[in-house]
């Protein structure tokens, strides 16, 4: 039913907003470690609820029941459920370098790490770190040595065009390694996306999306980082992970996400990056935000489209574009309904 699609998707909305909150607050600091635990341990409580929390919320005494529920994270809830918005998280935001905290996930890169880039080069994102690192500036920072730089260019993919291969190889390759992702339990879908989605004539690597219930995303990132095939870990996270495989050494990007975000995810990390930057450009002129989760109202944050690629087209007013398509030239004019 319809609204309870919306209502799930509230549970969901929530524990991501928890998980940064959490990530804020542990970029901050030893201090605040233990509402950085607070706000992790509720984000899992919400994302393993089985009923809507619409049912419990605006009943403050209900929703304290849940485990790491307390007055105030329970009044954060039911703000958002009426606004659209926490008022703290947006501070927060504001506080912390916050695009810069998706790099948490990074092995040898912690909340300590982050700040000392953050004061000592004025980095607040994952470009501004690319852009340091291409300068040669990290090596001027303590604590970082040859071989943590490098394993923040593959990371960042700074790389990639000195290791590409021929589609047929990465073909194979791809192929192999996500029929071995989709024996893990738990897992739904796996699919292939990037360069290799494109069938571009050369690759540089490996992107896959999986879907699965929220449970199972931390066994699956644990398992897939355990599999045979890995040589090196470069990151491991609650949503995503970036391996190095033993042949021939080919990065591989998961990405797990909920089902009614595939369509959302596909069209993201399936590109190009130009396609890409076309979609987003339309969307802000409508007042939308598009990012891989969906498309969103700008002004009220409701979502308008995620679940399928298809759904997201025809909210631009376009015919599906096949993936080979996405070149970033005149696709999106030749598509038009």
């Amino acid at each position: 039913m319809p609204g309870q699609k919306i209502s799930l998707n509230h549970n969901k909305e929530l524990a991501a907003i928890f998980r940064q909150m959490s990530d804020c607050y542990k970029y901050m600091g030893p201090e605040q470690r233990f509402r950085a635990l607070a706000y992790e341990t509720v984000s899992k409580t919400l994302s393993n609820m089985q009923q809507p929390i619409d049912i419990l919320a605006p009943d403050i005494k209900k929703l304290d029941e849940l485990k790491g529920v307390g007055d105030s994270i329970a009044e954060k809830i039911i703000e958002y459920l009426q606004t659209g918005k926490i008022r703290t998280f947006e501070k927060l935001k504001k506080q912390v370098p916050f695009p810069l905290l998706e790099l948490m996930d990074i092995q040898g890169i912690g909340p300590a790490t982050l700040r000392l880039l953050h004061d000592e080069l004025n980095i607040n994102s994952k470009e501004d770190l690319a852009r340091a690192i291409e300068a040669g500036k990290l090596k001027k920072v303590k604590g970082f040595a040859t071989k943590k730089i490098e394993n923040l260019k593959k990371v960042l993919k700074l790389e990639s065009s000195k290791l590409r291969m021929p589609f047929k190889v990465a073909e194979k390759i791809g192929t192999d390694i996500q029929r071995e992702i989709k024996k893990i339990p738990g897992v739904q879908q796996c699919l292939l996306a990037g360069s290799l989605r494109r069938k571009k004539e050369s690759v540089g690597d490996i992107d896959v999306i999986i879907t699965a219930n929220h449970r199972s995303w931390k066994k699956i990132i644990r398992m897939i980082t355990m599999l045979p095939q890995v040589k090196k870990v470069l990151a491991a996270g609650q949503t995503k992970a970036s391996i190095i495989l033993n042949k021939n050494d080919v990065q591989v990007d998961i990405r797990i996400v909920h089902e009614d975000e595939l369509g959302a995810a596909l069209v993201y990390f399936t590109g190009s990056k130009e396609h890409n930057i076309q979609l987003r450009t339309i969307g802000k002129q409508k007042g939308w935000k598009v990012n891989e989760y969906g498309v969103f109202d700008e002004r009220t944050g409701k979502c308008l489209a995620s679940a399928t690629e298809e759904e997201i087209y025809s909210l631009f007013g376009l015919h599906f574009i096949p993936p080979e398509k996405r070149t970033g030239k005149d696709e999106l004019t030749k598509s038009k309904r």
